[in-house]
């Protein structure tokens, strides 16, 4: 039998080489029909689009990954062909959601479509009401749909893809310290771990899934507009990390203990 470290290795081979080929349409298509799991929809946006998720992998501690929640941070939108292709045969439960701001998306913005920063709209305990954080929590529908998807799913681990102009570095918050260590040695260098991002984050995933509920989470940050031969390599290859050395229970409070 294989290893776990084996099959991940094979397994990034795979979507490794869905990020270097250039399929043409019809291939992409008869590809992604005949290999992938079956999306579902979990909710709608404020605009009516779709919020999408797919379960994949199998056993083992149960992941989510977040694509996209900032509308004008595509950059890990861009992989989800190869996140999936990466988790399809891991001993992991994945479930992948692909965009928790879909309305945010199509108009290439950072906020919902009634200008609510996505990240900042949930049930936290420093959650502050605004115009820019909502009346109230999970007011927005797509954020509502995701909130209700990762309660029902209580992930192990949660990890976040975002794009900042200062990446590519990797963010935690809850008991991810070596997670975060993993994600950024297997990525390789330019990556580095950065405990804080330097400003106060009201009503934010991170602080209702870490702080407030002890959910280990990764908030992924790609450097802003680096193209998709940079992102995608490190992404596969950090993931790999995170998902190989993740452990069914906690070692004195951490999931990370190899």
């Amino acid at each position: 039998m294989r290893t776990l470290a084996r099959i991940i290795a094979a397994a990034v081979t795979a979507a490794s080489l869905l990020t270097a080929c250039r399929l043409t349409a019809p291939a992409a298509g008869a590809l992604a029909a005949a290999r992938s799991p079956r999306w579902e929809t979990i909710g709608s946006s404020r605009e009516g689009r779709p919020v999408r998720a797919v379960t994949s992998g199998r056993g083992g501690p149960r992941v989510a990954l977040i694509a996209g929640i900032h509308g004008d941070e595509q950059e890990g939108l861009r992989h989800l062909d190869e996140i999936v292709a990466l988790v399809r045969d891991v001993p992991r439960t994945v479930r992948l959601i692909a965009d928790a701001n879909p309305d945010g998306t199509a108009a290439n913005k950072r906020t919902t479509a009634s200008g609510v920063d996505p990240n900042r709209n949930w049930p936290a305990g420093n959650f502050r009401a605004g115009p820019r954080h909502g009346p109230r929590p999970l007011s927005e529908p797509a954020v509502a749909a995701v909130h209700r998807d990762l309660v029902d799913f209580d992930p192990a681990l949660v990890i976040v893809l975002h794009a900042a102009r200062s990446g590519p570095f990797v963010n935690f918050d809850g008991p991810a310290r070596k997670l975060a260590a993993a994600f950024r040695d297997g990525a390789g260098a330019p990556w580095h771990v950065r405990p804080s991002m330097g400003y106060p984050t009201p009503g934010s995933l991170g602080t209702w899934a870490g702080v407030d509920r002890g959910i280990p989470i990764l908030t992924i940050e790609f450097a802003r507009g680096a193209p998709r031969e940079e992102t995608g390599p490190p992404l596969l290859a950090g993931l790999a990390a995170v998902l190989d050395g993740l452990m069914p229970e906690p070692e004195q409070g951490e999931y990370f203990v190899r």
